[in-house]
């Protein structure tokens, strides 16, 4: 709905409705942070051959094991000049499924979804895009290959840039911050393993290609350069709880905000809460320390509903 046609009496609801959950993933999870997988590129590991450049050429494809302090903000950078698809295999620990986290344990036994997360850098060529660098994501592809116990799994590789009309439901971006969330109870064995106890997780083949990039010239693979750490894979249970949002006045505006660690919720509105009537706000909320803001501007000329949805496991 036009900004313009929201009215003095602004009126918030949060319910479900129309098929959509509401809620958010249970405090237990299994977090396994990139900073503790080494990547072993090799012929029998590589989805593309441009990863292969690393180590022996570093100027073209270079890895860093980025520790910040907070594994959260840490990560598994892969900087590629030459642009292109590329891909390898990242070990976790040798195989062993060791995390910092929580050990070498098997997944707990009510993991369900898989949320993988990564963050975008700008490369040389988008310096002059300061802060927005990230608006230069117009859409790439991140293919990942789960290993585990149960089995070999290929989740669909989603195509998604920042701010684009084409991304899929199941890949949010919030600035340069990036989640793609998967139900993992659709493939095989998978639960039976997990509530069985017996379901570790050993590493994965991650993959990009970068097929639009704005403002960086294409490298020698006719594609353009991108930088991207990969900062974690989770494993946790599905949606259970709702949020429990905040609403309140800022000034001329109106300010909801809700916890989010995971980023897997939506805001909807609504001019009548009617079951067909529900559609996304049209503009992305601030992500900051596992919290979402969205800032409403005024003028307010009519009754708008809102609810947060979770739409986005694939």
């Amino acid at each position: 709905m036009d900004i313009k046609s929201l009215t003095k009496r602004l009126a918030i609801t949060l319910a479900v409705a129309g098929g959509l959950s509401l809620g958010t993933l249970a405090q237990a999870q299994d977090v396994y942070y990139f900073v503790n997988f080494y990547p072993v590129w090799g012929n029998n590991s590589s989805l593309y051959p441009n990863w292969s450049d690393w180590p022996a050429n570093p100027s073209e494809v270079n890895m860093n094991w980025d520790y910040t302090g907070d594994f959260t903000n840490s990560g598994l950078e892969v900087i590629s000049t030459i642009g292109g698809y590329g891909s390898g295999y990242a070990d976790l620990n040798n195989g062993t499924g060791v995390t910092f986290n929580n050990g070498d344990l098997a997944l707990a036994t009510n993991d369900a979804i898989c949320v993988f997360a990564f963050t975008v850098n700008p490369t040389p060529s988008m310096a002059s895009s300061g802060s927005t660098f990230y608006e230069n994501y117009n859409w790439i592809g991140v293919q990942f290959i789960l290993n585990l116990d149960s089995g070999i799994y290929s989740p669909p590789v989603p195509y998604s840039g920042w701010n684009n009309p084409g991304n899929p439901n199941y890949v949010q971006w919030s600035g340069s911050n990036v989640t793609i969330t998967i139900d993992m109870t659709k493939f095989q064995n998978f639960t039976n393993y997990t509530q069985g106890g017996t379901n570790h997780f050993y590493g994965m083949n991650i993959g990009i290609d970068p097929a639009v990039i704005f403002n960086d010239p294409n490298g020698s693979s006719g594609k353009p350069p991108y930088d991207i750490t990969f900062t974690s894979i989770t494993f946790a249970a599905p949606p259970t709880t709702p949020p429990n949002p905040s609403i309140k006045i800022v000034g001329p505006n109106v300010v909801i905000s809700w916890p989010d660690p995971n980023n897997i919720f939506t805001l909807y509105q609504s001019a009548n809460m009617a079951r067909f009537s529900w559609a996304p706000w049209g503009f992305a909320p601030v992500y900051n320390n596992g919290t979402n803001t969205v800032t409403i501007p005024p003028p307010f000329n009519q009754a708008l509903y809102f609810r947060l949805a979770n739409t986005t496991l694939q």
